[in-house]
């Protein structure tokens, strides 16, 4: 087993083990869990989870869901195990290994499916030497359209997905989404007046076709300080609350 660390998050709501070389999770993990709001009792799955932050952060908050996470790696996926039991969440949920290209589930079998996928294109970024950083950051070896299909295509009737992408692949996202799919856009931005990098999705595969760009959520002051709203998700577990969109900014 490879070498790890214990941490601690949302104000010691998470134990989290991952490992000391690789992709760790970060802030984009617990924005993405604070983004869910699944209907009560829902059954959720994660794409890609690792060592399984998202899921877990959402766990922490919905004591009512049951979840499933997918990883492709064993060696993650294993800690993944752990970190739901070691939370003691082990009577509602689960870890499967799995590729986002061939998901071992039937269609239609989630009320809601998260992910933070790759999203560096590898013809425009700098590749990871460490494999399994690699795997989580640069999209080459499944490519974020089979992220969105594989999402979309295991969501039952009226379910939804949540992702964080960056800006620059939000046209590729638009571009594999299914036929009359709808999407809310919440930018996340750092200091104020600065341009919002990275975005979270709202996917309705039965919506009407939408795709609306909600007003940015400021996450850090002019001092680079947190926000409240910040500091509430990462030491609370608060959410991130969907803003109604007004009909101008539908187009």
């Amino acid at each position: 087993m490879q070498d790890v660390t214990n941490d601690l998050i949302l104000g010691g709501r998470v134990h989290l083990r991952q490992p000391v070389d690789g992709f760790r999770s970060g802030s984009d993990a617990v924005m993405l869990a604070a983004a869910c709001d699944p209907p009560s009792g829902a059954r959720v799955l994660e794409l890609g989870c690792g060592t399984g932050l998202p899921m877990l952060s959402l766990a922490a908050r919905r004591l009512d869901v049951r979840f499933t996470g997918m990883e492709i790696q064993p060696e993650i996926a294993r800690l993944a195990v752990i970190n739901i039991a070691s939370n003691g969440w082990a009577d509602r949920g689960q870890v499967v290994v799995g590729d986002v290209s061939r998901p071992p589930f039937g269609s239609a079998c989630f009320d809601m499916v998260l992910a933070n996928p790759p999203y560096f294109d590898p013809a425009r970024s700098r590749r990871s030497p460490n494999i399994a950083r690699d795997l989580a950051r640069a999209d080459s070896a499944v490519p974020l359209r089979h992220w969105i299909a594989t999402a979309t295509d295991l969501l039952v009737s009226g379910g939804h997905a949540v992702l964080i992408v960056r800006r620059e692949r939000l046209d590729d996202v638009q571009a594999a989404l299914p036929n009359g799919s709808a999407m809310d856009i919440l930018p996340l931005g750092g200091r104020p007046g600065r341009p919002a990098k990275r975005l979270l999705l709202r996917i309705h595969p039965d919506g009407d076709g939408r795709r609306r760009e909600l007003p940015t959520v400021v996450l850090h002051e002019a001092d680079g300080a947190d926000t409240p709203l910040a500091s509430a998700i990462m030491r609370d577990a608060a959410p991130i609350e969907w803003p109604p969109s007004p009909a101008s900014e539908t187009f």
